[in-house]
């Protein structure tokens, strides 16, 4: 999976457009890995949608079979 794929699951998963991908510590996504932590596997970091809201975001999988998804607003 790619940053942009990732961006547009995302984005489908919050219901609202992504625009940029940020790692936990808030700097930039160049890759999928960047957004990796080991345990519990999964991804996360923050992100910014289209009108500017930032937002924090957790992915991971859970029974080793479905992808639980979190997102909460972040305060600026």
């Amino acid at each position: 999976m790619t940053v942009d794929e990732l961006r547009q699951d995302l984005s489908q998963r919050i219901g609202r457009s992504v625009e940029t991908l940020l790692t936990r510590d808030g700097e930039t996504v160049l890759e999928v890995s960047d957004l990796y932590q080991p345990s519990p596997a999964g991804f996360g970091g923050q992100l910014r949608l289209r009108d500017g809201t930032p937002m924090a975001w957790e992915l991971w999988l859970e029974d080793g079979d479905s992808w639980n998804f979190q997102s909460a607003l972040l305060a600026e």
